[in-house]
């Protein structure tokens, strides 16, 4: 075995690596992309190739195969029976600010998703394909995965780190601390690109960006006037904050512009800033008519039909003789594949939605019949991926991003994934626990509130076996005090 002058030995270790296909990443980032920025995508690919068309009207976002679960002849909706007694029904249809006083917002900044490649990048993958940089374990990485989806649009981290760890524990069965949590936020998402992200508060957003964007006095500068003037930068003090650091005018001017480069949204830069989504569009609409079918919607909004323009046959059957026809030619075929590969891969995306949103439907069906969330039941991302004969990698990019609006209100995907409980020996979800204390709760004598141990007695009368932590754990996550502090 070779060895280099420290005595270490060098290994040729073969390894095999599964390589996406260009179409399979098409399908990838599609999937995970909720209604508004799957609409961006398609009028951006309307622009940059010819070759596509969309029709819009009635009926024109219905594509052209079958994805009914029984492969019936209608492509307008498809029904299938779980049993004799139900039907459910699925068809298709259309059916910054600005921040603090002295943080400026600059509306000429660039703020619109980029591409990789041909392939839109959404800010979550942006954000995901970094991990690969880091040395993490499996654990560490879902924990991450989970960081990330928790931050809000504009890239900040506004959840507590102490809600997150219970979230993870009640909802996904991953086991961390509020400390592996803020390790991992400090050391590996708030050093990763763009500058700011996974900030707690608009200052931590600004001062991480001060210490990547800038050195030496410049750098300085910024994280005293953070650190010690925030009260007078948030009121635009700035007279104030020339004195107190001894500026003279062009220096203020200096510092001013540098303020004027930080961003205080960093999630906008890669796609997160999208002004029109505080109003939630939801992906599914899901009806419960008087006999009890359940009707799901596949919403597609005015989404075009998307077809080959009918020109790209004539053109690519004419002669050609010369080398710059034939180069003309090469790059209309690759530009009508292009447009080919685009309608395939919307396609399955819708089939890829249906098949996810059945399954939940069939899992949780007396959830969406009564609206009680203690009917739910414990399901977990492989119980869809085994209903629906898909990677869990897929269903979780669905689940991700999505929401469905039914007769009890809109939820996303990812509620409905909730991990297992006992109740007498029988599997419940953690939902019917946390309901069942916070009846105790809202029920107990004021002037004498339960303690977590009797809160635990209580339960374990009711079939509950919880231990004393997993009630503390699940008052904190329902925001209910401990005992002293509740009573009158």
């Amino acid at each position: 075995m070779p060895r280099n002058s420290q005595g270490q030995g060098a290994y040729q270790v073969q390894t095999q690596v599964q390589q996406l296909t260009p179409q399979q990443v098409l399908l990838v980032r599609l999937t995970e992309m909720p209604l508004n920025g799957l609409r961006e995508r398609i009028e951006k690919e309307l622009e940059d190739n010819p070759w596509l068309q969309g029709e819009r009207g009635e009926g024109a976002n219905m594509p052209d195969n079958d994805v009914s679960p029984d492969h019936s002849e209608h492509a307008e909706s498809s029904e299938f029976t779980e049993n004799s007694d139900h039907t459910e029904t699925f068809e298709t249809s259309d059916s910054y600010d600005d921040i603090d006083d002295g943080i400026p917002y600059d509306p000429n900044v660039d703020r619109q998703p980029r591409e990789i490649g041909d392939v839109f990048e959404s800010f979550f993958d942006h954000l995901v394909d970094q991990l690969s940089e880091y040395d993490l374990n499996s654990h560490e990485r879902e924990v991450m995965k989970y960081l990330i989806g928790s931050l809000a649009d504009d890239g900040l981290l506004r959840v507590p780190l102490q809600q997150i760890a219970d979230e993870m524990d009640i909802y996904q069965n991953i086991s961390t601390s509020v400390d592996e949590l803020h390790r991992l936020l400090t050391t590996v998402l708030q050093q990763m690109d763009p500058p700011g992200v996974g900030a707690r508060d608009l200052r931590e957003c600004l001062m991480l960006q001060a210490r990547r964007n800038y050195r030496g006095e410049a750098r300085e500068q910024l994280l005293t006037l953070f650190q010690r003037y925030w009260d007078d930068f948030a009121h635009l003090r700035w007279a104030r904050i020339q004195h107190v650091l001894k500026l003279d005018d062009l220096e203020l001017e200096h510092l001013r512009q540098r303020v004027q480069r930080l961003t205080p949204r960093p999630g906008g830069s890669i796609g997160g800033d999208h002004s029109d989504n505080h109003s939630i569009t939801p992906d599914f609409i899901v009806e419960t008519d008087e006999n009890g079918e359940i009707h799901m919607t596949l919403n597609e909004g005015d989404i075009p039909r998307l077809t080959i323009s009918p020109d790209a046959e004539d053109e690519m059957h004419m002669p050609v003789a010369t080398k710059s026809e034939r180069e003309a030619m090469a790059y209309l075929r690759q530009q009508v594949a292009g447009a080919q590969m685009f309608i395939d891969a919307i396609a399955q995306r819708r089939e890829t939605m249906l098949k996810t949103m059945r399954a939940i439907i069939r899992l949780q069906r007396p959830f969406f019949l009564e609206g009680d969330e203690t009917l739910l039941r414990p399901m977990k991302l492989e119980d869809v991926a085994s209903q629906t004969g898909q990677d869990i990698s897929t269903v979780s990019r669905v689940s991700n991003s999505k929401y469905v609006q039914t007769d009890h209100g809109i939820y996303p995907l990812r509620w409905f994934f909730t991990s297992a409980a006992r109740q007498n020996g029988d599997e419940v979800t953690v939902r019917k626990i946390l309901q069942a204390l916070k009846k105790l709760v809202d029920e107990e004598d004021k002037t004498r509130p339960l303690s977590d141990e009797r809160l635990v007695v209580l339960l374990r009368a009711g079939g509950y076996d919880v231990a004393r932590r997993t009630v503390a754990k699940y008052r904190t996550q329902l925001g209910i005090a401990e005992s002293r502090l509740r009573k009158k």
